[in-house]
């Protein structure tokens, strides 16, 4: 009894945290599709993590619905090397919204608003305040 216990207690603390989500991929142009490129979101319930790449640079971000059936979406992300945007490092507060729901599939229409570091015209490391946007088809 004592043994199937322990190894009951050792079962549970040796495995590892199950994966409730599902990974969602886009593709799009904007700061959050590295300019023009894909993303990938772990999406679990009404909170999403994403990651972009794209032909001049990559991102970062997270975002979170009041609920998975909204078409609203609110968050932060962390952008490099935005040829685009003449930038080399993007911290934007951003906002999508999900034309069919932020837990569906479909087009994705997004703004975003924050600090960038220049690269144009000599002026290397000052920053600038940016707005952008965002336009993506989730798969």
């Amino acid at each position: 009894m004592k043994k199937t216990t322990l190894s009951v207690v050792a079962a549970m603390l040796l495995s590892g945290p199950a994966l409730a989500g599902e990974f969602i991929p886009a593709a799009g142009f904007g700061p959050q599709y590295g300019d023009l490129g894909a993303k990938i979101t772990y999406r679990e319930n009404n909170l999403g993590f994403f990651a972009g790449v794209g032909i001049h640079g990559a991102a970062l971000g997270v975002q979170m619905a009041p609920a998975a059936s909204s078409p609203h979406a609110f968050g932060l992300m962390y952008g490099t090397e935005s040829d685009i945007f003449n930038a080399e490092e993007l911290v934007l507060v951003t906002y999508d919204y999900h034309l069919t729901s932020f837990s569906g599939r479909g087009w994705v229409l997004g703004a975003g608003l924050g600090q960038a570091d220049r690269t144009d015209r000599g002026r290397d490391g000052d920053s600038k305040t940016l707005a952008v946007l965002n336009i993506g088809y989730k798969f």
